[in-house]
């Protein structure tokens, strides 16, 4: 700075975080359905649990609400409350923290739907936490995670820094404060709508021999079922179970032309319940019964070997 320049002293805005956490307890996401009976709990940390597949009710103090999937619930540090399920396909992720700030309050409200670049900031963050991150084993005198073992801590900054940024998110759209509406609005960052999609369809290539659900579909790809179905059917046209019901179809038909296997092994290998269940859905989808269609590929094999 040259000699004779003035100089001025410039204003600092100070930084007062609204959020402050103090500490990770857990970090988890459940493929499955967690096998344990519901119970009333109170905890001296707070939770923030998102389900990704499966319905059910949470009950608080102030009284029992719904949550279907894409939604997240707030379970306040020492409050009581249970949440259950309604149905046997269920995943979700969860986050314990402690945060002792006043302005959590507004999360204690019935469980409620989160935008897409919400919930992929916390699924960042939870899939983040349980990399870097370990149960504590018996013995201890503890429960909960801890840091493995050549974790730097900065690593774990980011966990924190990624939960302020999604509490700051929700608290805006909440309380409509709308200078984040960008940030509130993205859409997956990671992957485009065809990129994701294209994934979705190699995932489903590589299983036909699987009765997989959306449930299990949406638990893999840390998606909600809403934006799976809206994502999938713009980029093809179909919903993702019935072009992965198609897939098994177009595989059944190759097995049928080219090796001597039964039905019953077939639908086997399909992964369907059961060979009338197969034949039913063959039926519906290629205009003939399994035998009807081997009976036409035979004929086709001889005079041209080209069958559809």
């Amino acid at each position: 700075m040259p000699s004779d320049q003035r100089s001025e002293a410039y204003n600092q805005i100070e930084n007062h975080r609204i959020f402050d956490i103090q500490a990770l307890i857990t970090a988890y996401h459940f493929p499955t359905k967690p096998n344990f009976e519901p119970s009333d709990e109170n905890y001296d940390f707070s939770q923030i649990i998102y389900i990704t597949s499966g319905s059910g009710t949470y009950t608080n103090e102030k009284g029992s609400f719904p949550f279907s999937p894409g939604m997240m619930f707030y379970r306040p540090a020492h409050h009581t409350s249970r949440y259950e399920w309604d149905s046997e396909q269920a995943s979700l992720a969860v986050i314990s923290f402690v945060c002792p700030s006043d302005a959590m309050s507004f999360l204690d409200r019935p469980p409620f739907p989160l935008g897409e670049e919400e919930s992929a900031t916390l699924v960042d963050l939870v899939k983040t936490g349980a990399r870097i991150c370990e149960s504590v084993k018996g013995g201890q005198g503890l429960c909960g995670m801890k840091l493995r073992q050549d974790v730097p801590e900065v690593v774990l900054n980011f966990v924190y820094a990624s939960l302020e940024r999604f509490l700051i998110m929700v608290y805006c759209r909440l309380n409509q404060i709308e200078l984040l509406v960008d940030e509130s609005q993205k859409v997956n960052r990671f992957l485009d709508d065809s990129q994701l999609v294209g994934e979705i369809k190699t995932y489903l290539s590589g299983r036909l021999s699987e009765p997989l659900s959306v449930g299990e579909i949406c638990s893999h790809f840390w998606i909600s079922q809403t934006a799976l179905t809206k994502k999938f059917r713009k980029e093809t046209g179909q919903s993702v179970m019935e072009y992965f019901s198609n897939l098994k179809i177009q595989e059944a038909k190759r097995m049928i032309r080219t090796s001597p296997i039964s039905f019953t092994r077939l639908a086997e290998l399909l992964g369907f319940s059961s060979v009338n269940y197969f034949s039913k859905v063959f039926k519906a989808k290629v205009g003939q019964t399994p035998t009807e269609y081997s009976k036409y590929a035979s004929k086709r094999r001889i005079s041209t070997d080209q069958i559809p």
